[in-house]
């Protein structure tokens, strides 16, 4: 009997080595290595694809610098943060500081509140705050805050977004009414962009070199002046992006359409967005043409309040972006529209239907033509993939196609509610039931052997 229990117990000994021997070794050779697996829904905890592609670029020493307290939740959750950047580039040093054991480097960088981040190459210096003062932890935006720092530290050129105005357009300062673009706005600087406000009326000279016209939903009339300006900007290779909706904006139309661009007076109907959360006039949009743009691009777009945009021969060569499904239609009798009434009739054409298009031309010169405004408002800029969209169209027309990526997620929590009496059954089953079947499982074992 005791030979028995010696060999039972050592093999079962010996099970518990080896098991934990193997655990403890591919802990050991994930820690040392790239191998990791993610299972948070969003993949939280695994660098964004803007991460990696920035990270990808950095040739020079950029340092990281966290000022946190020995312990805190925000300490940790930044070190956790921080390892994927030291672990995709060797060029990337971390370093944690207490600035009440080390004040000297504090008072380096001015820093006297803890949650600081420096993030810096050379000389040029970015500072950032991360700690939640609610939740105690890092910020959700936290690696977007990071790896837009680390941007622009290494962007070799400046380059400039010049927002068009004088002619009505959407009002980029504004964050707080729905149609206003001034999340956008905060969006693309947090890009790298400078951005900057252009009137062709006031004689001012856009720049050729290192700068993107935006015209933002124009809605009174383009004089000759400014159309003539226009013409000879993209003619002599500049970059533009325009986002014209429907029954506005006509000049701006007729000059995009010289260079292969058809926006028709319409609106587009989808009756079918309705069942994923949008709207007839409000089409969800997941169909995108193989371009750079789009690749690896899976999310779904919305783009309310939009005209069609095709593409025809001119000076471009050009191309649909994202197209409607094929239950929707280009309706054009705006008069029974304005009615609140669409109908679907032999002389409209069907989908699916173009609502963004780009164009390139021999002479560098780049183009990016929206027939919405609202899909990147205020209230829809989050949607989906909606900001993503935009931007990589952007750093497409700007030249800076190693920038398209899916940027980085924020991180939602989930609540769980449940009833007193459902708490009551979880207490019984994980505190009485669990428990005793394990101990008369085990007394069960026990007399067994006993007798035997």
């Amino acid at each position: 009997m005791r030979r028995r229990k010696l060999i039972y117990g050592t093999g079962t000994l010996i099970s518990i080595v080896s098991t934990l021997g193997i655990i403890i070794a591919l802990n050991y050779l994930m820690f040392r290595t790239d191998i990791r697996y993610d299972v948070t829904e969003g993949k939280f905890h695994t660098a964004s694809t803007q991460t990696i592609r920035v990270l990808n670029n950095v040739k020079d020493t950029i340092e990281i610098i966290g000022f946190f307290k020995d312990t805190g939740v925000d300490r940790s959750g930044f070190q956790d943060l921080s390892k994927e950047y030291s672990r995709r580039n060797d060029n990337i040093n971390v370093k944690i500081v207490n600035p009440d054991k080390e004040p000297a480097i504090a008072k380096k960088y001015g820093v006297n509140e803890y949650g600081s981040v420096i993030v810096s190459r050379g000389d040029k210096v970015v500072k950032l705050r991360l700690t939640d003062p609610i939740t105690g932890g890092i910020l959700n935006n936290s690696e977007e805050e990071i790896t837009n720092s680390i941007l622009k530290l290494t962007r070799e050129s400046e380059k400039t977004l010049y927002i068009l105005t004088g002619n009505g357009q959407r009002d980029m300062g504004n964050s707080v009414d729905a149609e206003g673009l001034g999340l956008l706005r905060k969006t693309i600087i947090d890009e790298g962009y400078n951005v900057k406000e252009f009137l062709i009326l006031r004689g001012e000279e856009l720049p050729r070199e290192n700068s993107i016209l935006l015209v933002a939903a124009p809605t009174k009339a383009f004089s000759l002046n400014e159309i003539q300006y226009i013409k000879s900007y993209l003619d002599q290779g500049g970059r533009a992006v325009f986002m014209i909706e429907p029954r506005s904006g006509k000049e701006i139309a007729s000059i995009l359409k010289g260079y292969g661009f058809e926006l028709s007076d319409d609106v587009i109907i989808d009756p079918s967005s309705k069942l994923e959360g949008g709207g007839d006039i409000a089409p969800i949009v997941s169909d995108y043409p193989y371009h750079e743009i789009t690749e690896d691009f899976r999310f779904a777009t919305i783009f309310p309040y939009s005209r069609s945009v095709d593409v025809v021969n001119g000076v471009y060569k050009s191309e649909v972006l994202a197209n409607t499904s094929e239950y929707s239609w280009s309706e054009t009798d705006l008069e029974l529209f304005d009615e609140g009434v669409a109908q679907k009739e032999g002389s409209d054409k069907p989908g699916p239907l173009g609502v963004a298009a780009i164009g390139e031309s021999g002479n560098n010169s780049r183009i990016a033509v929206f027939g919405s405004a609202d899909f990147v408002s205020n209230v829809f800029l989050e949607f989906s993939g909606n900001r993503d969209f935009f931007l990589n169209t952007l750093n497409w027309v700007s030249g800076d196609e190693n920038l398209i990526s899916i940027r980085p997620k924020t991180f939602n929590t989930g609540n769980l509610a449940i009833t007193a009496k459902q708490v009551n059954l979880i207490f019984i089953f994980t505190v009485v039931v669990i428990p005793a079947v394990i101990l008369f499982s085990g007394l069960a074992i026990w007399w067994k052997r006993r007798v035997l």
